[in-house]
């Protein structure tokens, strides 16, 4: 049995393998896999970013530890993309700082609804959305409120 190396040698005559888009010769991701993290950072963050607004909250302040993951997230993905551009010589790609920037946006937007949810605990409002504070709770039966 021959090796698929091997095969693929003979194939081509002057010894040059064709690799995958999401591979160059180092097996770790060139120009295609760069453009395909960078393109997915943004939809991270334009993801993160419309679910760290508008997530219904309700008060539970262990929910903005998701917004912040999904933050986090739109950030670590397109910065995967940087050091692939920089291997090929090619100027990293306006995606990448966009979709940085939307992450750090929800990363901020998840600071701010914690400190809302944890002010209106201890009695203060500060200016909010209502479906991120604790929903009102209902009043007694046959007692006007």
């Amino acid at each position: 049995m021959t090796d698929p190396a091997e095969r693929d040698d003979r194939d081509h005559p002057d010894g040059h393998v064709p690799t995958p888009w999401w591979q160059d010769q180092t097996d770790v991701g060139g120009i295609g896999m760069a453009r395909f993290f960078a393109w997915a950072g943004l939809l991270l963050g334009v993801g993160a970013l419309g679910i760290a607004l508008f997530a219904p909250l309700e008060g539970q302040a262990l929910r903005t530890v998701w917004l912040a993951g999904f933050g986090t997230a739109a950030m670590w993905v397109p910065w995967m993309a940087v050091p692939r551009y920089r291997r090929e010589g090619v100027r990293v790609s306006w995606v990448v700082p966009v979709a940085m920037g939307l992450g750090a946006l929800a990363i901020l937007v998840a600071i701010y609804a914690f400190v809302v949810i944890a002010a209106a605990s201890s009695g203060l409002m500060l200016p909010a959305p209502e479906y991120w504070l604790p929903p009102a709770a209902p009043g007694a039966p046959g007692i006007p409120t």
